[in-house]
């Protein structure tokens, strides 16, 4: 028997979730669905693309580390309503959000470029990173923790005409066979 894929169902989930910039919120006292962009407006990688691939505004997800917060090994767990052998184990992920100088997204009243840009792509991707749904893949994913640095590396190229912003995304997860 074959397990689950839970390292590509991630990634597949992440990417797909950006690209549709989905996140839930809460309007009027009840939970609804948001998006801080529409799919194709920002363009999302999932692993770093060649100079004539590239385009802007872009995020590039890189999976930086497996195997990370490995719990329980062999051991058995539950999941659901079953028992199984398995553990809790990690992936790690950087994302690099980038803006150039004619890159532009029009959220509001007037298009936000630049910094203003990259700016609101690290608000909006942290509500969409942080609320990605694992357990809708098929097969699921049963997600326990997440961890997420936030935007720490923030800045301009000005050789390349760029804003960057780097983070780092853990994802706990359970791998039962």
């Amino acid at each position: 028997m074959v397990g689950v894929d839970h390292l590509n169902n991630i990634e597949q989930v992440l990417i797909e979730t950006l690209r549709t910039g989905t996140f839930n919120t809460i309007d009027g006292g009840s939970e609804t669905t948001t998006t801080a962009w529409s799919d194709g407006d920002v363009t999302v990688f999932g692993q770093y693309p060649t100079t004539d691939q590239v385009s802007y505004p872009c995020i590039i997800t890189e999976m930086v580390a497996n195997g990370i917060e490995t719990q329980f090994m062999n051991q058995r767990l539950t999941s659901g309503s079953s028992e199984s052998i398995g553990e809790l184990y990690g992936v790690g992920f950087n994302l690099y959000l980038m803006v150039d100088r004619d890159s532009s997204l029009t959220p509001v009243s007037a298009p936000y470029r630049q910094r203003r840009l990259l700016n609101y792509l690290m608000l909006n991707g942290a509500n969409i990173l942080t609320d990605c749904d694992f357990i809708a893949a098929s097969p699921a994913t049963e997600v326990v923790e997440r961890h997420f640095s936030g935007f720490k590396e923030i800045g301009y190229n000005a050789s390349l005409e760029t804003w960057v912003a780097v983070a780092a995304l853990v994802i706990v997860f359970k791998n039962t066979r």
